[in-house]
C-alpha cells in the first residue's frame, strides 16, 4: 500500500508541475525500506535547541532552524522529520491521497539541489523530486579570458596534489592582478562519482579569507589601530600569526558583539558555505589596486568593479599587514622564496552532519604575487575528511603553480 501511495504521488506531482522524469527518484526499483527515512538515522533535538521555529500552514509541522540550516519538525509527535540540512525550506501545500491520507509538500534547496520534498503524514516518511539549481552553478563557457594552457597545467597539478595529500576535493582560481580577468578556475574531487564533482559552485567554501578585510573596516569604525594591543600582542602581530581570537576581538570592537558573532560564524561555516574562491581572489586583488575590487562576471571579458568598499588608506594599511614576512608569519614559512607575496591562510573545522563532531579540515590560501610588481592572484581551497589537515599542505600546490606562472 505504501509503495502504491508513492507511485501515485509521483504521478500526480510530476504531471501537475511538469518536472522532468529523470529527476524523480526511481521508487519502483527500490523497496519501501530504501525510501522511508528511519527515525534512528535522523538526529533529534528539543524545540529549545533551535534558533528559530516557524509553524507551517499545516500546524502539524514546523520549519526549524539551527546554525543557519533548516529542517522539518513534527509538532504533534515532537520529533525531527528530516535532518537539519537545508539552506532554504518553505511549506508549499497539503494534498489528500485517494485513501484519505495526507501528504505535505515543501520547497527546498540543499547544496546545488532544489525541488520539492514531500512528507507522508501517516508515517512521516519522505521523498523528493529535484534538479540542479542553475543559480548555484557557474559556467565558464562564455568567459573569454580563460587561459587554456594555464588551466590544463593547474588541473594537472591539482590532481597530483589531491592524490598525494589524500584530499577529498580542492579548487584553484587564478586571476590577473592588473585587469581582474579570470585566467583559471579548476575544481576536482577525489571521488568523481560525487554529485558535485568538478562543478564550479557559487557557494563552495567558508569566507574565512575575507576576515582580514572585515577587520580593516572595523578599524575605520573604532578607535583601534593595527598597533593597538590585545592579549600581549598588537593586532598586526595577531593577524600575521593567523590568530583568530585577536582578529575577532578587533572585528567586535568596530561592529558590536551581537553582529560580530553572527557574521564571524557565517564566515567560518563550512556546512553553509559563504562564498567561492572567485570573490575571495577579487578581494585580494584589491590590495594592489587602491582598494578597487574587480569581480569577473564570466561573460566574455567583462569585469565588474567596486571602488567604494574600502578607502585607499585602509587598503594600504592592510596590504602592509598582509605582506608576507616569514619571520613575522611563521605559519606561512612554507611559501616559495621565488617570489614575494601579499597573502593570508586559514583553516576551518568540518563537522559531521547534524553534529558538532569534527571530521576534517578546510584549508585556504589567497595571495598576490610578486608583491613589488603584481601579476597574479591565487586562491586555493582544499578539504580533507577523516584526518586533520595543516595549512602547510598547500605548499604542494601554491609553490609549484606560482613558480610556473612566474616563468610565463
Amino acid at each position: 500500500m505504501f509503495m502504491r501511495k508513492i507511485l501515485l504521488f509521483v504521478f500526480v506531482f510530476v504531471t501537475a508541475n511538469c518536472v522532468a522524469q529523470e529527476n524523480v527518484e526511481e521508487v519502483d526499483t527500490v523497496s519501501a525500506e530504501d525510501v522511508v527515512q528511519k527515525d534512528s538515522a535522523i538526529p533529534q533535538y528539543e524545540l529549545n535547541e533551535f534558533d528559530w521555529v516557524d509553524i507551517c500552514e499545516n500546524p502539524k509541522y514546523a520549519i526549524v532552524t539551527r546554525d543557519d540550516l533548516k529542517g522539518i519538525y513534527d509538532m504533534e509527535l515532537h520529533k525531527n522529520v528530516t535532518r537539519i540540512e537545508f539552506q532554504e525550506l518553505a511549506f508549499s501545500k497539503q494534498m489528500m491521497m485517494e485513501d484519505s491520507t495526507y501528504v505535505s509538500s515543501f520547497y527546498f534547496k540543499r547544496g546545488i539541489k532544489a525541488g520539492l520534498l514531500s512528507v507522508f503524514e501517516e508515517t512521516n516518511s519522505t521523498m523528493s523530486v529535484y534538479s540542479d539549481d542553475p543559480d548555484e552553478l557557474y559556467g565558464l563557457e562564455k568567459c573569454t579570458t580563460i587561459d587554456k594552457k594555464m588551466s590544463k597545467k593547474a588541473r594537472k597539478m591539482l590532481k597530483v596534489f589531491i592524490e598525494e595529500q589524500q584530499l577529498d576535493n580542492a579548487q584553484v582560481v587564478i586571476q590577473d592582478a592588473n585587469t581582474g580577468h579570470l585566467k583559471t578556475w579548476v575544481a576536482l574531487d577525489a571521488n568523481i562519482e560525487k554529485e558535485y564533482a568538478g562543478k564550479l559552485l557559487v557557494h563552495s567554501c567558508a569566507g574565512s579569507l575575507i576576515k582580514p578585510f572585515c577587520v580593516a573596516v572595523s578599524f575605520e569604525r573604532s578607535n583601534l589601530s593595527y598597533d593597538s594591543i590585545y592579549h600581549d600582542m598588537t593586532y598586526k602581530e595577531g593577524i600575521k600569526r593567523l590568530n583568530t581570537e585577536v582578529m575577532f576581538h578587533a572585528f567586535e570592537q568596530g561592529f558590536g558583539e551581537e553582529y560580530a558573532k553572527k557574521r564571524w560564524k557565517q564566515f567560518s561555516n563550512t556546512k553553509v558555505p559563504y562564498t567561492c574562491p572567485v570573490p575571495i581572489a577579487a578581494f585580494y586583488t584589491c590590495l594592489v589596486n587602491d582598494g578597487m575590487v574587480m569581480f569577473p562576471t564570466m561573460q566574455a571579458d567583462s569585469v565588474e568593479t567596486e571602488n567604494d568598499i574600502f578607502c585607499p588608506a585602509t587598503i594600504h594599511e592592510l596590504s602592509e599587514v598582509l605582506r608576507v614576512d616569514k619571520a613575522e608569519s611563521p605559519q606561512l614559512a612554507w611559501l616559495t622564496d621565488a617570489t614575494s607575496w601579499y597573502g593570508y591562510a586559514t583553516t576551518e573545522d568540518i563537522h559531521a552532519e547534524g553534529t558538532d563532531t569534527v571530521i576534517g579540515k578546510q584549508i585556504q590560501f589567497a595571495g598576490v604575487f610578486p608583491a613589488e610588481s603584481p601579476r597574479y592572484t591565487i586562491c586555493v581551497v582544499a578539504n580533507r575528511l577523516s584526518t586533520d589537515a595543516d595549512i602547510a599542505l598547500l605548499k604542494d600546490i601554491v609553490n609549484p603553480l606560482s613558480e610556473w606562472l612566474l616563468k610565463k
